[in-house]
């Protein structure tokens, strides 16, 4: 595996393990911000318990650079907390954080996309982000914006294949996302070890994402 490089800005440091870009910056905390359960009990008369599962992980697709190349797609993966962030338009932040960290069969680690709480969705009264009155793309557009800005963490994941990229905009592409899951999964926990070092330079208050 490559050396580790450093890459400072004024708002972030950003650490290349190898194709795994990992921003360290200001967290959004959740102290009084937390959701309630605004989705109520779904089919099988299971509710929502924000924030029971904070240890999961959003991923998001990164739009493409001007000059990127199609078949190529980057992912962004933050923590659930980067959902309620104040530049995140609420409620639309907070009952998409409801829905990823208080999902009742979510687990911890788990990676999760917005595709996948799309079909989440379908098993609760209000089964499509419409008549959530969310907007999915805005909610992740703007959390991206926040990760550019350096105001949330994210570890930025690149190489992905075209199908896989159209995977994640295609909710019923749930093999292919089933792949890169586990792959990409696969790759998060091998840069917490890293990170989990005694020599990674973290400090003492530092988390993961």
């Amino acid at each position: 595996m490559a050396p580790t490089r450093l890459r400072l800005t004024l708002r972030r440091v950003n650490e290349l393990v190898g194709q795994v870009v990992c921003s360290r910056s200001v967290h959004c905390e959740e102290g009084g911000r937390r959701a309630v359960d605004q989705l109520g009990p779904n089919a099988l008369g299971e509710s929502l318990e924000p924030g029971r599962t904070n240890n999961c992980y959003l991923g998001l697709l990164l739009p493409p650079p001007p000059a990127g190349e199609l078949e190529a797609g980057t992912v962004l993966v933050v923590a659930p907390a980067a959902l309620l962030h104040p530049r995140v338009p609420q409620p639309s932040g907070s009952l998409t954080y409801e829905l990823l960290s208080g999902h009742p069969e979510r687990e911890p680690g788990e990676l999760v996309f917005m595709a996948d709480m799309t079909i989440e969705l379908r098993a609760w009264p209000q089964d499509t982000w419409a008549k959530l009155g969310v907007d999915p793309n805005q909610v992740a557009q703007s959390v991206i914006g926040c990760w550019q800005d350096g105001e949330v963490s994210g570890l930025q994941v690149d190489d992905l294949s075209f199908e896989e990229a159209r995977s994640l905009t295609r909710p019923a592409m749930t093999y292919v996302r089933g792949q890169l899951r586990g792959r990409l999964t696969a790759r998060l926990g091998r840069v917490h070890r890293r990170w989990l070092h005694p020599t990674s330079g973290r400090r003492p208050d530092d988390r993961f994402l």
